[in-house]
């Protein structure tokens, strides 16, 4: 059965020229070449988006939001982060601490963004998420959602109360929060959901719930503010705006296309631009994410960073170069990671002198410590992992002239060092890696190592390097 592209929904057009002709029952498949169309004129509007424009809208809105909502900068900073890479966030806190007015003034911010809204209750059904029955086709016995104007067709979604639904209902969730996709009995409908935002009071604990709150990947605790000066910047704030959402002007807003556009770009689906994080800057990030894991469970022995979480990290790493106005990582952005790793806010004691990001802080400086000291043992072995990671993936590389390899790699003199440990001399350049294998090896060999992180990555480098050197002898 045929749905329609979520792509083409995307096009402002869509509105305007396309959905009347499907309210009035227009079949999809003569609607297909309008379709083609709008998707190929999004191709276009992403590539000609200015992306150093878009960027720095972010950050005049990140400010602008910061002025309307009080005491919530750095959860308005995870919000902007999460709709950069199209993940979600979810909020929990005591009643009254405005996080509809949050959500509702997050998503102002965009252009032809319109939002699904939905307070979750225990008698919502799938009907109120997901559009009603076709009652025509549930007379012939099928099960079919009429999905235009539920969540499934909307780029951003406030469901408030969310942990009032119950487990039934939330768990159809998982496919459109995850994969952006619906699927009920034979109706598969591809969402065209970006971002959500998700609120509760409470907290209750099921399968269905942790699977859940593992969609989302961003998530935040709010305290009620109780001190004077906070109350005070509140008060005046209130009476601007009288607790309703602060009107953005249009030149202002980021069209939902350059959103998509930026997050294409973040995610490597752009051809034409890159954001590269270093070999040695993911290392560190791993190093980080462990750490941080261990000592969180002295604190919550559940504590768990999915392998899903630390690899969408990289994301987050992404969007950060790019709010710096850079095209490459390193390692102070690394700091940000808290937007993830941490729920922030969370207090981790009982007289809640510790949060989670301030033990998160600790971590970060003491592994970026660690690798200063292992990173002279370190650089080299990293190096060779680069190539040896390059021939995993693409298995010509091995049967390249060596003096053709794009050698990569941040540390300085490691190239030469490198080329000096195999004897690279004039008469052996035009040798292939496949030729040179006895002496790369060796030189992997002969890298001295002391701290066991290394010796451990020492000897997994030196598996997988004759590992792939026996495959290309067959």
């Amino acid at each position: 059965m045929l749905s329609i592209p979520p792509s083409a929904r995307l096009n402002p057009r869509f509105l305007s020229e396309a959905l009347p002709r499907i309210k009035k029952g227009e079949n999809l498949e003569s609607l297909n070449s309008l379709f083609e169309e709008l998707i190929q004129e999004n191709q276009a509007f992403y590539d000609q988006v200015d992306m150093n424009g878009v960027v720095e809208r972010f950050h005049r809105l990140e400010g602008l939001l910061s002025k309307h909502l009080v005491n919530r900068g750095e959860i308005i900073r995870q919000g902007m982060r999460a709709l950069m890479t199209g993940e979600h966030q979810f909020i929990f806190s005591s009643a009254g601490v405005a996080k509809s007015l949050y959500a509702k003034q997050l998503f102002s911010c965009f252009k032809h963004g319109e939002v699904f809204s939905i307070q979750f209750c225990p008698d919502t059904t799938p009907d109120d998420l997901f559009g009603a029955y076709d009652i025509e086709k549930f007379k012939k016995g099928e099960i079919y959602h009429n999905v235009e104007g539920s969540v499934i067709t909307h780029p951003f979604a406030f469901l408030d109360e969310f942990m009032d639904g119950n487990d039934k209902l939330l768990r159809t969730l998982l496919g459109v929060l995850l994969e952006r996709r619906f699927i009920a009995g034979s109706q598969v409908e591809e969402a065209m959901l970006h971002s959500a935002i998700a609120t509760s009071n409470y907290m209750r604990r099921s399968e269905t719930t942790e699977a859940l709150l593992d969609r989302f990947l961003y998530k935040s605790f709010i305290s009620p503010a109780k001190d004077l000066f906070t109350l005070l910047r509140i008060d005046q704030v209130y009476m601007k705006n009288t607790g309703d959402v602060k009107a953005i002007e249009d030149e202002q807003k980021i069209e939902l296309r350059e959103l998509v556009a930026l997050k294409r770009l973040i995610l490597g689906y752009d051809p034409k631009g890159k954001v590269e994080i270093p070999t040695h800057v993911h290392f560190v990030k791993n190093m980080i994410a462990s750490g941080f894991e261990h000592e969180m469970k002295k604190y919550r022995p559940d504590y768990y960073l999915s392998p899903r979480t630390i690899s969408k990290s990289n994301d987050l790493i992404k969007a950060n170069v790019l709010l710096s106005g850079r095209c490459e990582a390193d390692l102070k952005d690394l700091d940000d990671l808290h937007f993830l790793f941490c729920t922030l806010n969370e207090p981790l004691d009982e007289n809640q002198s510790l949060l989670s990001q301030q033990l998160f802080r600790e971590v970060v400086q003491s592994k970026k410590q660690y690798y200063r000291a292992i990173e002279s043992e370190l650089a080299p072995l990293l190096f060779c992992f680069d190539i040896v990671n390059r021939v995993q993936y693409e298995p010509n590389y091995m049967h390249e002239k060596m003096s053709k390899l794009p050698f990569e790699t941040q540390a300085k003199g490691v190239f030469e060092t490198w080329l000096n440990n195999l004897g690279w001399k004039e008469n052996v350049k035009d040798l292939t890696l496949f030729e040179y294998k006895s002496d790369f090896i060796k030189s992997i060999e002969d890298i001295p190592t002391q701290h066991k992180e290394v010796v451990d990555f020492k000897r997994d480098l030196l598996e997988l390097t004759m590992r792939l050197y026996s495959e290309h002898e067959r």
